[in-house]
């Protein structure tokens, strides 16, 4: 797909999701999760569920009189089924243990080529990659309509279920398209760890460019924290270009060379810089969390401005403070104050770049989520200050 038809498709499985994640406290069984999930889904990659030459529920394929196997949805295509569909109650606490039932029908029915599970808001897609008509053990694709809704699906989920759909499913090339898939995320989990924990046979050579002679491992593990950092400001800087955002310190810099009018007397004015350090706070915790939960509260941050200072808070501004952000005329770095919970002493730190304060940063958000949970509502609305924002980045 070409990147518009890609942002495209994007924003249509977007609106789709926030649909199907607002019906799904409904769906209280398996039928009304076939009739409010799983065959909107069916129609949005394009398939005819009035037709049942093309869609059949309740399809069966049986070895035997006495082995009898029934999928809750079959697909057509040239009058032979290619795809099977089982589906289980909506929120289902796990799908693996559904996996048999759906294998049985795949190894019976020939012609099948793909396997979907789902609780209409987990998807997982397989195909028979290794061994014809044998049922991958895991699927080659899968998301959650959740995380979808909240516009957490990466290009290579896209693509895979865009191929799925009517106009262009390739039955006989699904099981190819498959493996390509597996290997892909077998190399995607290696890179994490490698960004995680560079291994010796990984750094030696970046060392050895870098201009190192003599790497002893005494050297490996001085400079494992130098390699880690590179990789991490390599990564913020992919986002940044990505969102045609400015670099931290240029930013910085290109902010400070833009005249301000002088406030009146004690009024007090919240600056570019305080909103982007605000903005910046929202984008690296986006970027650091790694636990859902904790990615759904980074919408109740909040900030307060004060005469001399820029408090940026959770949920609760004594409570839930997460620093103060002092800002200086002369001084071209950064002045945070965190609280002592953030694991930083002294509390009272000047960064140069933002991305600096990304250890005390996490540690003081996951220990005031810990603290004040989910019950308390934020201080203050956002959606009353959105327009005063600056554009995210601006200034940082």
């Amino acid at each position: 797909m070409d990147a518009g038809a890609l942002s495209e498709f994007r924003d249509k499985l977007t609106e789709f999701a926030k649909r199907a994640v607002a019906a799904a406290p409904r769906c209280q069984n398996e039928e009304s999760t076939k009739m409010f999930l799983v065959v909107p889904m069916i129609s949005f990659l394009g398939y005819d569920h009035m037709d049942p030459n093309e869609v059949f529920p309740e399809h069966h394929c049986d070895f035997s009189e006495k082995y009898k196997n029934r999928v809750d949805f079959a697909i057509f295509k040239g009058g032979e089924p290619v795809i099977a569909i089982e589906t289980k109650p909506a929120n289902a606490p796990s799908l693996r243990d559904d996996r048999g039932q759906l294998r049985s029908y795949f190894n019976a029915a020939r012609t099948v080529k793909m396997g979907i599970l789902t609780d209409g808001l987990v998807w997982e897609f397989y195909a028979d990659s290794d061994e014809p008509n044998m049922m991958d053990a895991n699927p080659f694709l899968r998301f959650d309509l959740k995380d979808v809704a909240r516009g957490k699906v990466d290009d290579s989920a896209l693509e895979g279920l865009n191929s799925l759909g009517k106009a262009v499913f390739d039955p006989d090339n699904i099981g190819a398209e498959a493996k390509r898939k597996h290997i892909y995320n077998s190399v995607l989990t290696q890179v994490a760890a490698i960004f995680a924990d560079p291994p010796e046979e990984f750094s030696r050579p970046l060392l050895k460019k870098a201009g190192i002679g003599h790497i002893s491992q005494k050297a490996l593990e001085e400079y494992r924290p130098v390699i880690q950092g590179a990789l991490r400001e390599f990564i913020s800087r992919q986002i940044l270009h990505r969102l045609d955002l400015p670099k931290p310190a240029a930013a910085a810099a290109a902010v400070q060379d833009v005249p301000t009018a002088p406030p009146a007397p004690e009024a007090i004015v919240t600056t570019e810089r305080e909103l982007a350090v605000f903005n910046w706070t929202l984008q690296r915790l986006a970027f650091l969390v790694r636990e859902d939960a904790l990615f759904a509260e980074i919408d109740a941050v909040e900030y307060r401005d004060y005469q001399g200072k820029f408090v940026v808070f959770y949920k609760m501004e004594r409570k839930g403070r997460l620093f103060e952000f002092v800002e200086s005329k002369t001084n071209p770095g950064y002045r945070f104050i965190f609280p002592e919970e953030s694991g930083l002493v002294p509390g009272d730190v000047t960064v140069q770049g933002l991305a600096e304060i990304d250890g005390p940063l996490l540690a003081i958000f996951k220990a005031r989520v810990g603290a004040i949970g989910k019950g308390a509502e934020p201080a203050v609305e956002r959606s009353a200050r959105k327009v005063e924002q600056a554009p995210v980045g601006s200034g940082a």
